[in-house]
């Protein structure tokens, strides 16, 4: 009997999650899988902790080879064979083996298109010089780590200030590299709110790297002997002995289109939930397929590991004979970034906003677990909600500790479409190891909550800072105590600790609007509180507190 023909193109996360899928559901399925690189089923996530020494053998980051395929699974894996046309009215594809240098046609009943992201490589004069270095594969963190390990590297350059690049950042400081990372936009981490992101950017500076924004690369100068030896930009040179282009990538889809394989709003493969294209044989998934918003319910490109995975297994179910739909995503992301954990989830502020909802907002600072248990950390924990259904839509966290366990508790609330009603009725585990008695989560839903009733009205720091600047009339009053504001306060505030507030009432104006901070809000938010019980009418805070002014302290 005739067996059904399985054919995938790219042998990395997604396409092989689908080739081990599809075998699972159809045991008497031909699985074929094709690769145009070295290695497949390997953990591109962790390439940057390769080239630091973390992860000290490549082979760690490979998770399988193309031989763990055969016996186990019947899967026939074929590395170093660039697939250059699929045909679909004949139903097979084109096949180049890279070291046999021969041609290859393969039929197939159903594709599989999992041929990633490529690294963006802008056309600027010099890019093409050796030591400037991508790194989306194995090949490239291998290139990286070899010539640190041959030369006497001194300086390099981050083109580009997303995750990867301030992984790199961290990854070439432990080893003893002086980093600059070059970015054209005016923040680091552009997925986040500008306030959020500038705590990214000072904790960096803080670790000896040196930011520059807002300043775009024009050209890479060197020699074809030597390499690249400097980065031009707008601004200024920069000498590099190495060079990382981490400006971000695109879906892989030039194969697909070439097929008439449709392209979705995000410029990815087109896909409904089944991850079925629109020819009826070709499924598509990973980084070279679009997805939909959980709160939007909008096309998305969200080209994460985790994303390529669940797609690949998704469409390996189907393409054997199976029924699997993938539900979206929230864009939940984390990363590490030298003693920070910095994550997403959902829509930040600034995309909220482009998406037309009417938002609610609220600033935390708690601590990681109990206060009086040993090495409690402050977090950084913004959270945004609909004003109108009050349901959550997205949440930002920095910290040094449990940063992951909150940002999963706010990427499942979405996902179950939860008001910031629900997260203050969680009831989550508590031990002082482990978290306070009252989890930063849900101090994010009273905070939404006081909020909304009305009892809590905050402003964010680049509104203060506007309101300050042009010279607006207002009371600045600093609830902190006097050792807190004697190291630094905001210009021009007026300093009542709030334990003596109500007895120094009468030096406010009830008929001048007052904005209130302290270190992270709860002293601020008592404030208000006691100046509304005694008829002050235009009271607010600060959002996050003092921790949130990213400007010049007195």
């Amino acid at each position: 009997m005739k067996r059904e023909q399985l054919v995938i193109i790219g042998g990395v996360a997604a396409g092989m999650k689908a080739a081990t899928r599809a075998r699972r559901v159809n045991p008497n399925l031909k699985i074929t899988v094709f690769e145009e690189k070295d290695y497949v089923s390997y953990a591109a996530c962790g390439l940057p902790y390769y080239t630091s020494g973390v992860v000290k053998e490549r082979e760690e980051l490979v998770l399988r080879t193309p031989e763990d395929f055969i016996i186990p699974f019947d899967i026939q894996v074929h590395t170093n064979h660039r697939v250059t046309k699929i045909d679909p009215q004949n139903n097979q594809i084109t096949v180049f083996d890279l070291k046999g240098r021969k041609e290859i046609v393969q039929y197939y009943d159903k594709l599989i298109i999992a041929t990633g992201a490529k690294p963006i490589v802008p056309p600027l004069p010099g890019v093409n010089l050796s030591r400037i270095y991508t790194i989306k594969t194995v090949e490239d963190a291998s290139s990286i780590k070899d010539y640190i390990g041959r030369k006497q590297t001194k300086k390099a350059i981050i083109i580009g200030a997303g995750l990867i690049g301030l992984e790199m950042a961290e990854s070439l400081v432990s080893q003893g590299l002086e980093v600059t990372i070059v970015e054209m936009m005016n923040q680091v981490l552009p997925p986040l709110d500008e306030d959020m992101a500038y705590l990214i950017e000072k904790h960096l500076i803080e670790k000896g790297v040196n930011v520059s924004k807002e300043n775009p690369v024009e050209a890479f100068e060197g020699n074809i002997k030597a390499g690249v030896k400097q980065v031009i930009t707008k601004n200024a040179r920069f000498d590099a002995d190495l060079v990382i282009l981490s400006i971000g990538i695109r879906p892989n889809t030039q194969l697909a289109q070439e097929a008439g394989v449709a392209l979705g709003e995000t410029r990815a493969i087109k896909v409904n939930e089944r991850m079925l294209t629109n020819i009826p044989e070709i499924y598509a998934a990973g980084d070279c397929s679009e997805t939909f918003s959980l709160i939007t319910g909008k096309p998305t490109w969200v080209p994460l590991g985790s994303t390529a995975n669940k797609q690949g297994r998704v469409a390996g179910e189907n393409a054997a004979g199976g029924d699997a739909f993938f539900r979206g995503v929230s864009g939940t992301m984390i990363a590490k970034v030298f003693d920070y954990t910095v994550a997403k989830t959902g829509l930040s502020e600034r995309e909220a906003m482009k998406h037309g909802y009417e938002i609610e907002r609220a600033i935390i600072y708690p601590n990681s677990h109990a206060h009086y248990y040993t090495d409690a950390k402050g977090m950084f924990f913004k959270i945004i909600a609909e004003k109108k259904s009050n349901r959550v839509l997205g949440a930002q966290i920095i910290g040094e500790d449990g940063v992951d366990k909150r940002i999963d508790v706010i990427a499942s609330a979405i996902a179950q479409k939860a008001t910031f009603g629900d997260l203050q009725g969680l009831d989550m585990a508590y031990a002082p190891p482990y978290s306070p008695a009252v989890d930063p989560v849900i101090v994010a839903g009273y905070v939404l909550s006081n909020k909304s009733l009305g009892l809590l009205k905050g402003m964010p720091a680049d509104e203060l800072k506007r309101k300050l600047d042009s010279g607006e009339k207002f009371t600045l009053l600093d609830v902190r105590d006097d050792e807190e504001y004697k190291k630094g306060h905001l210009p021009g505030a007026k300093h009542i600790p709030f334990n003596e507030l109500r007895g120094r009432i009468g030096e406010l104006d009830p008929d001048q609007e007052v904005i209130i901070y302290c270190l992270q809000g709860l002293r601020s938010y008592n404030a208000i509180r006691t100046l509304q019980g005694k008829g002050f009418t235009k009271v607010m805070n600060l959002d996050g507190g003092i921790n949130m002014w990213r400007w010049k302290l007195e």
